[in-house]
């Protein structure tokens, strides 16, 4: 992506996106204090996502991991797909996607139940799938941590989207 270009995302975002007082969600301001937000300050942007990634990982502690794209979750889970074959009639409790496309968004909605979190990476880079996924009749909630996305069916929750600022 042009530079200038995302650099002018990253503006837009950072002044549109809300902290913890904007939170009016009891489940997304639980996960933004003990989850998202650090105390550390952390420049390199790809580190702060991964660990990001790795806090999220602990905190949901999920039994059955499908990742998209990259290995990052390899080790530290217990059933471990890197597609959507082999899971068969079973649903995933934490899908990492890695680089979207909309077939891999359609399989991560189909093996998503109640509890599943499906975490998208560059979010920005592929903004109309992230529409998608944010219109989709499934999903209550949706949250942008602008090169992180993060994908909710929470049926006990009021449909929302937060921008949050990480």
């Amino acid at each position: 992506m042009n530079t200038l270009k995302y650099f002018l995302k990253y503006i837009y975002y950072y002044f549109t996106a809300v902290d913890k007082h904007g939170i009016h969600s009891p489940f997304v301001f639980q996960l933004y204090t003990t989850v998202i937000q650090t105390k550390k300050f952390c420049y390199n942007r790809r580190k702060k996502n991964n660990e990001l990634i790795s806090r999220l990982f602990t905190h949901f502690e999920p039994k059955i991991v499908v990742e998209i794209g990259s290995h990052r979750l390899s080790k530290k889970s217990m059933t471990y797909h890197q597609d959507f074959k082999n899971l068969k009639k079973s649903l995933s409790d934490f899908i990492f996607i890695h680089k979207s496309t909309k077939e891999n968004l359609n399989n991560a909605l189909k093996y998503m139940h109640n509890d599943s979190v499906l975490v998208i990476n560059d979010i920005h880079q592929s903004k109309e799938q992230w529409q998608f996924l944010q219109n989709h009749s499934k999903v209550n909630l949706s949250i942008n941590l602008f090169e992180i996305g993060l994908i909710f069916f929470r049926e006990q929750q009021e449909e929302q989207h937060f921008t949050i600022r990480f």
